[in-house]
């Protein structure tokens, strides 16, 4: 797959692009390269690390749920995420938009990365949810407005994440529910988080234990 995954840095981030259609699996060229890659990021230079792989490992809608890449990557990559901090991972591949909350293994933890779709910029925008109650994880989702993220870095500990939505999908301007056609939610007329950087929680966490030990 010559150069479909790779990285980047720009400004106090590491961006690292993943091919979810390549191999994922421990032992392939592309997993050993993302290992390499992320255990190699030098948080005091470079505080941010940034992960864009197409197909979303937390997923809200009732699409994709069954797609080998998706499984790949969970079973995968997910664990290396978490490992090396990563802070947001980018996804598209549903054309609507989520945002969970700090997660890993499906459990919700400060210092767990933050998964993001943002697949509504333009094609397409209806994606039903899977269920009407959202999941302990997610944090909001919506797939009834077209519209774009813009992420911005504040400083090494804290970024601006805010999703602008631009107009209402052509097909319906409210959010349905797999299943139940009666139900008609509202729209996320939009979202803005103040992200803390998990590097730096996990940090501040293990100085609290090594104090409290030296105290013991």
């Amino acid at each position: 797959w010559g150069n479909s995954y790779y990285a980047f840095t720009y400004g106090p981030a590491r961006h690292v692009i993943v091919n979810a259609y390549s191999d994922m699996s421990p032992g392939s060229i592309q997993y050993d390269w993302l290992e390499q890659e992320l255990a190699s990021v030098d948080r005091q230079r470079t505080p941010w690390v940034l992960l864009t792989i197409h197909v979303p490992i937390y997923n809200t809608f009732a699409l994709h749920h069954h797609d080998p890449q998706i499984f790949a990557a969970r079973d995968h990559l997910e664990p290396l995420m978490v490992k090396y901090n990563v802070n947001v991972v980018l996804n598209g591949h549903i054309h609507a938009y989520q945002r969970t909350d700090y997660v890993a293994f499906n459990e919700t933890t400060p210092t767990g990365p933050m998964h993001i779709t943002v697949g509504a910029g333009g094609r397409n925008c209806d994606a039903p949810f899977q269920n009407e109650e959202p999941e302990p994880w997610l944090a909001t989702r919506d797939a009834s407005m077209y519209g774009y993220g813009r992420l911005t870095i504040l400083n090494e500990t804290h970024a601006d994440w805010r999703w602008i939505p631009l107009s209402s999908s052509e097909k319906h301007d409210y959010n349905q529910v797999k299943g139940h056609d009666e139900l008609h939610l509202p729209s996320l007329d939009h979202d803005r988080l103040m992200i803390e950087n998990q590097y730096h929680v996990r940090m501040r966490q293990r100085r609290r234990r090594l104090q409290k030990t030296d105290h013991n």
